[in-house]
């Protein structure tokens, strides 16, 4: 089976979806627009924080369809 790509070789790169209303998604899931990540409230760093930041980032990978497992 041959690989099959996606671009044109062009300098100026490959995008997909023109604005983050547009719908995508990766290894057949359901296409989604594109996630939005709430901030954590507070700046300074605790291991509860970093994990809540972490599976915020998870959470829209799955969205997508990029990651299965996580968090």
């Amino acid at each position: 089976m041959a690989v099959e790509f996606l671009g044109s070789g062009a300098d100026d790169g490959v995008t997909l979806g023109r604005s983050a209303t547009d719908k995508v998604s990766f290894f057949g899931g359901t296409p989604v627009v594109q996630p939005a990540m709430t901030a954590v409230a507070t700046a300074t760093a605790t291991t509860a924080l970093n994990e809540k930041k972490i599976d915020r980032v998870i959470a829209a990978l799955r969205s997508i369809g990029l990651v299965t497992t996580g968090g």
